[in-house]
């Protein structure tokens, strides 16, 4: 799926996380406990200003087969990672 970044912060996610001021891998694991909580076919968004965070979270869910990796938007000088559970 790929989507715009206005598409994508149109989106109405399930679950939040909220990451800001968080590094590696710490972002990462407070993402995977969101994907944890989350039902299938929910969205998840963390929002997080750890550049870092747009590559190993696509990275983890897709080797880990635990969700779709749907994008990134950048706003405000945050970043919002959303990933819909499978």
């Amino acid at each position: 799926m790929s989507l715009s970044e206005q598409q994508l912060l149109e989106l109405k996610p399930d679950i939040v996380v909220d990451a800001v001021g968080e590094v590696c891998p710490h972002t990462l694991n407070l993402a995977l406990d969101g994907l944890k909580k989350a039902k299938p076919g929910d969205i998840v968004v963390e929002v997080t200003d750890h550049s870092i965070a747009t590559k190993t979270i696509p990275a983890a869910v897709k080797m880990n087969k635990i969700g779709e990796f749907l994008g990134v938007a950048k706003k405000g000088g945050q970043y919002h990672i959303f990933v819909k559970k499978t």
